[in-house]
């Protein structure tokens, strides 16, 4: 994975301070007056910027973590290797701190914040409206019985 073209893509989407092209400046940033008003991460590569660490990047918890340890790794004199990455990816992925669990409905298995799910989303939807249904037929049932009893 690249991580200086995610951070550029996240930065064109995400920065309050980018604009694409501004008084004939490409990739102005309104920050940066000493590097002719661009943006640092299209000016060079392993850039920081302040605003972008504070504000931007924690709406992205895995780019987050590739980017904090890469420049830390830069820091250090070493490079990151993809099995590394990887590992960064998968610990900070949405399904971390999910469990696998069979439907017993369908038998699919789906990712659950807790064990006590026993229906995937489907199947859960499904069950909600046949158990709607059943207790509306109840309750029909019961007001007819009551209307049968009246003089």
């Amino acid at each position: 994975m690249n991580i200086g073209k995610a951070v550029k893509i996240l930065v064109t989407r995400e920065c309050a301070n980018y604009n694409e092209v501004f008084n004939d400046i490409k990739d102005y940033c309104c920050l940066e007056w000493t590097k002719g008003y661009r943006c640092i991460f299209f000016i060079k590569e392993n850039a920081e910027c302040v605003y972008f660490e504070r504000a931007v990047i924690p709406t992205n918890p895995q780019l987050e973590a590739l980017y904090r340890s890469e420049h830390q790794a830069k820091i250090e004199g070493r490079e990151l290797s993809n099995q590394y990455k990887e590992q960064i990816l998968i610990e900070k992925s949405s399904a971390a701190g999910k469990v696998k669990i069979h439907c017993k409905k369908c038998g699919k298995t789906f990712l659950a914040n807790n064990y006590r799910s026993q229906y995937c989303g489907r199947c859960k939807k499904y069950l909600k409206i046949e158990h709607q249904r059943d207790w509306i037929i109840q309750k029909r049932k019961s007001i007819a019985n009551v209307e049968n009893q009246l003089p």
